[in-house]
């Protein structure tokens, strides 16, 4: 299974440009367009926008850092980043997102910022059940919710490549071009 070295200052700065495209969307919606942007990038660029593994759960694909960052579990070296960049209101069971700034983030490339925009430009608009209908018909989150495991299996993303014309090609590409493991 490949997995992608995660990027905490760069996924802080990908939340923040979500916000900043639609502030106040909840850490549901972070996540699904963070799901659907680093899918995408990878298989046009052979590489994520954030390194983040993401996890089978009832209501989806779940960015497990990205999740843990939202709820407050994160380390000491990224609370000051993520206080600077957003704040977060929770409200219940939701935590809404809304940006500190307006500038972008020279942490992102023009590809990370456009496919984060295609994916609120989407998406974003969708309610919390197209969402999840949309996100469970992902072949990686259907072989991660099938397999027999804990509620929060691993997503492989290397069942995305599958749908290119040459996945063993692809593979080879995306580890030799990204820094992940295979």
């Amino acid at each position: 299974m490949i997995r992608f070295n995660f990027d905490w200052q760069k996924t802080v700065d990908a939340i923040e440009f979500l916000a900043q495209q639609k502030p106040g969307m909840t850490q549901y919606y972070i996540g699904k367009l963070l799901f659907f942007a680093d899918r995408e990038h990878i298989m046009d660029y052979g590489r994520p926008i954030t390194g983040d593994r993401y996890v089978a759960m009832e209501h989806g694909p779940v960015p497990s850092a990205v999740r843990n960052l939202l709820n407050g579990e994160y380390p000491d070296e990224v609370a000051d980043r993520l206080e600077e960049r957003v704040v977060i209101e929770v409200n219940g069971n939701k935590q809404h997102v809304y940006p500190k700034g307006t500038e972008p983030s020279p942490l992102l490339s023009g590809s990370d910022r456009e496919y984060l925009a295609d994916a609120v430009n989407k998406y974003g608009h969708l309610s919390f059940g197209e969402l999840k209908e949309i996100s469970h018909e992902d072949p990686a989150y259907i072989e991660a919710w099938e397999r027999v495991g804990t509620a929060a299996n691993e997503m492989n993303v290397e069942i995305w490549l599958n749908d290119l014309d040459n996945p063993e090609i692809a593979k080879k590409h995306l580890i030799a071009t990204s820094s992940c493991t295979g």
